[in-house]
């Protein structure tokens, strides 16, 4: 059976499509940093269905994240079918709140890791019979927010993506 990668599939909306996604009979490989809740996530999914539930425990803010998730994939032989890129965060407050560094590892996640994941899978996708990319974006994406402004410009650039 082809698998459904999700980022962000801890919990909120990423658990919520892999739960989705798990009744429609796809196998699962769930991505997320949290190795603790990803378990319990994996191991419900997997007790209330018969698909195959793996999980890959991976801080995606991190610099080649996106190349260590298609790694994993290939070395594990597992045909991606669709790809869910719904990991992200904001941050919140006055805008120097934050260091510039904080700033960049939210950008990398919530823009450059989604960018370079549907790259890397695109070729593979278009492979695939009704392969297919969700994005996730935010409903800060239409506008700008106060106390948020990069996480709406990084949600901005994933609606225009």
């Amino acid at each position: 059976m082809p698998f459904a990668l999700i980022t962000g599939a801890s919990k909120g909306i990423g658990k919520a499509i892999a739960r989705d996604l798990a009744a429609r009979g796809y196998d699962l490989l769930l991505v997320a940093r949290s190795e603790d809740l990803l378990k319990e996530t994996a191991s419900e999914i997997a007790a209330g269905s018969r698909i195959g539930c793996r999980f890959l425990a991976l801080d995606l803010s991190e610099e080649q994240a996106a190349e260590k998730v298609y790694a994993y994939c290939e070395q594990h032989t597992l045909p991606v079918q669709i790809l869910v890129n719904n990991a992200g965060y904001g941050l919140s407050g006055p805008f120097e709140k934050y260091t510039g560094d904080a700033y960049a590892d939210m950008l990398r996640l919530n823009i450059i890791t989604l960018v370079r994941l549907t790259r890397l899978f695109l070729p593979g996708l278009k492979k695939q019979p009704n392969g297919f990319i969700l994005n996730i974006g935010s409903s800060a994406a239409y506008q700008a927010v106060p106390f948020l402004s990069a996480y709406a410009a990084s949600k901005s650039f994933v609606r225009a993506f």
